[in-house]
């Protein structure tokens, strides 16, 4: 896991070089769409590099496993709010509700589905597809959907 992370800090660490290089030397315009839109890139990029293991690889889980009904923001408003499925997905940037539940709770949802706790069975469990560390790594990143 850790020659992982190494792995990835040092991709991190070129694609940040290029931008720096190819950036260096032009002034950007008032209208320079493809200058911000690099800058946004690095910004980006730093926030996630400084973001610890375990919450960049509970995101990589999220957006692969969750995020369609989720929603990219976690309050439930994914590719299928609104539409299809009955109870909506859960808002995970409600305050109360998040604060009911419990890091076993969530690791119960996850790894056997939402019915195993008395909700809609639409959500899947996971447990035979995501190992123990994945999915703590996926519980502590939908803990940081919630307002502080």
């Amino acid at each position: 896991m850790q020659k992982k992370t190494h792995i990835r800090k040092t991709a991190l660490l070129a694609a940040l070089s290029v931008f720096a290089i190819t950036g260096c030397g032009k002034k950007p315009g008032k209208n320079d769409k493809a200058g911000q839109a690099a800058a946004d890139s690095v910004a980006v990029a730093a926030r996630e590099a400084s973001m610890p293991f375990t919450l960049k690889e509970g995101k990589r889980l999220y957006n692969h496993y969750c995020f369609e009904c989720h929603g990219d923001a976690g309050d439930g408003s994914g590719q299928y709010y609104g539409v299809s499925l009955t109870p909506q997905p859960a808002n995970f940037t409600d305050k109360a509700f998040m604060k009911s539940l419990t890091d076993e709770k969530i690791t119960k949802v996850i790894s056997e589905g939402s019915a195993s706790v008395g909700k809609s069975n639409m959500c899947p469990p996971w447990g035979r597809t995501l190992d123990k560390e994945e999915i703590e790594c996926l519980v502590e990143y939908v803990k940081t959907f919630v307002p502080k």
